[in-house]
């Protein structure tokens, strides 16, 4: 029987690493939000810098797709804490990148970041499972990502005092807040070798040494190929292009809109922020679904709030923002007055709407693949993964009209999908009490 003293130990496991992930992504949240900018600003300086700050993020997200495969063996190799320690470097090496204005170096590092990012969220998943007593992994998950949604503040905040007023971000600047958004993910790396080892659970373990790679990913191909799983595989697209829209290219195209006057470089790590309260709130927002746990549609009724939200902000910014902010500063007006509320206003909307994307994506797998939430969970992260990657690559050749376009007509097929196998699960759910 598990003691007091056990229980207290595991959730001081999570906290601990919650913390870390705190200060990792107060600095590499605030800089996929700037990066945009950032970049856009050295070539300003220098003419001859050909790098597109969409097309680095899309290699990161790629590059983290892609090593989501090969996360789980790594992890097993170098262990737990390893992992998460090095991933941190990885994440710390490709910010501090910036800083020395280097073609092939911010490519190069955003390689590493992205390989990075598949060993991190790959030992986050187990350390937290192994760390939590089974009638504590609900409120661990919690925990961790209470502190995780807080992220968007620390980073953001300090780069929205840091630009207020200006019309244009000057090296002093940029070295300034890449140093510090570099030390906030150092002091994370520090923090994850000091991560407590856990408490040996035999009958985990064991289980986790029998993997067989092989037998794994025939096991992921075969979830892969369920009718389910193809028709939500249509949900998980829209979530990554709606990731990447609200994560590094819509704060950007505020930043990029001269009616904003001298305004709009500080509105962007502003519109982070709103983003990741709008993320927090939709993640409040699945409490409900406990209230209404005996509503067959519960599940329905979050996914929609969060789709109408988004239609909503799409519409918002299609008249608010010129369609030419996706490339950079330009001083063309929108259908309306470009209005500084409403723009940051849409950040919010966005933000909540992922927010309940995220956690009915999670729910309904669950609930659909109890059995191999392993591997629904790592299809439906390789897909997102590989969307976002898509949606930042798109972002240097499409205007932002026709990508708004394009995501309202992804968010009504989403919503469209879930909603159908929500009711199917429902159904066969009934069928099964009946029985």
């Amino acid at each position: 029987m598990t003691s007091p003293r056990d229980i207290n130990s595991g959730t001081l496991n999570v906290i601990f690493m919650s913390v870390c992930f705190l200060f990792l992504f107060s600095a590499d949240g605030t800089l996929q939000n700037m990066l945009k900018i950032i970049i856009s600003s050295i070539h300003d300086d220098n003419k001859d810098f050909q790098v597109d700050g969409f097309n680095v993020l899309a290699l990161i997200y790629l590059s983290f797709g892609l090593s989501l495969w090969l996360g789980p063996s790594a992890v097993n190799i170098i262990g737990l804490r390893t992992s998460m320690t090095v991933a941190s470097l990885f994440f710390t090496l490709n910010n501090i990148s910036l800083v020395f204005e280097k073609e092939w170096l911010l490519y190069g590092a955003a390689v590493i970041g992205g390989v990075g990012a598949g060993l991190l969220w790959t030992a986050e998943g187990k350390y937290l499972v192994l760390s939590s007593e089974p009638n504590l992994v609900s409120q661990n998950i919690g925990i961790f990502w209470t502190f995780y949604s807080s992220s968007s503040f620390l980073g953001n905040i300090f780069t929205y005092y840091k630009l207020q007023g200006k019309e244009y971000i000057e090296q002093e600047s940029r070295t300034l807040i890449i140093c510090f958004l570099s030390t906030l993910s150092a002091l994370a790396t520090i923090l994850f070798a000091f991560l407590r080892p856990i408490k040996k659970n035999t009958t985990q373990i064991n289980q986790l040494k029998q993997i067989n790679p092989c037998k794994e990913l025939k096991k992921t191909w075969r979830v892969f190929t369920t009718k389910e799983m193809l028709v939500l595989s249509i949900v998980f697209l829209y979530t990554g292009l709606q990731q990447a829209f609200n994560s590094g290219i819509y704060s950007p195209c505020i930043g990029f809109t001269l009616q904003f006057v001298n305004r709009a470089k500080e509105l962007v790590p502003l519109s982070g922020i709103l983003v990741g309260v709008g993320q927090i709130l939709g993640g409040c927002w699945q409490m409900l679904q406990v209230h209404l746990s005996k509503l067959s549609c519960s599940r329905r009724i979050i996914i929609t709030s969060g789709i109408m939200a988004h239609l909503l902000s799409f519409g918002l910014v299609y008249i608010n923002i010129p369609s030419s902010a996706v490339f950079g500063n330009t001083s063309d007006e929108a259908i309306v007055k470009s209005n500084i509320y409403l723009a940051l206003f849409c950040s919010l909307l966005l933000g909540f709407g992922d927010g309940c994307l995220n956690t009915q994506n999670f729910s309904i797998i669950a609930e659909i693949f109890p059995e191999e939430s392993a591997q629904s969970c790592a299809l439906y992260k390789f897909i997102k993964a590989v969307f976002v990657a898509v949606g930042f690559s798109v972002s240097s050749y499409l205007n932002l009209h026709c990508q708004l376009k394009s995501l309202a007509l992804m968010a009504i097929s989403a919503l469209i999908s879930f909603i159908y196998i929500d009711i199917n699960v429902v159904k066969s759910h009934n069928k099964m009490n009946k029985t």
